[in-house]
């Protein structure tokens, strides 16, 4: 038995169109539940602050996260629009971000309601 399956792509003869939407469910299947983990905590933890001073170390450690995971959710929220990542007055780059070094994280907390569905574990 192989480690890991093969892809479908791999196999079979795919369009273009299936094989980036098959990538972008399986990239939705990886980051989502860290990208969860971490609007939890700024949610949940936090109460939905609309800017925090923060690291990936301080991040992973409240989340129980790995700093590379956290960086991911961290990377995709930025990509979404739902939040920025700046150093100091500048926009810095969520997926280059050093893991002890600061940086504020800077939430749209109406455009994160307006345009995700959220479900609450009771």
């Amino acid at each position: 038995m192989p480690a890991a399956l093969p892809l479908p792509g791999e196999l079979l003869p795919l369009d273009p169109e299936l094989t980036e939407r098959l990538d972008s469910i399986r990239w939705t299947m990886r980051t989502g539940p860290l990208l969860d983990t971490l609007i939890d905590h700024l949610v949940n933890d936090l109460g939905e602050p609309t800017e925090t001073l923060t690291s990936l170390d301080r991040l992973a450690a409240a989340t129980g996260q790995d700093v590379d995971d956290v960086r991911l959710a961290l990377a995709e929220l930025v990509k979404s629009g739902d939040a920025r990542v700046q150093r100091g007055e500048e926009p810095a780059d969520a997926e280059r971000l050093e893991a002890h070094r600061r940086f504020r994280l800077v939430m749209d907390w109406e455009d994160f309601h307006e345009n995700r569905i959220q479900v609450s574990r009771g």
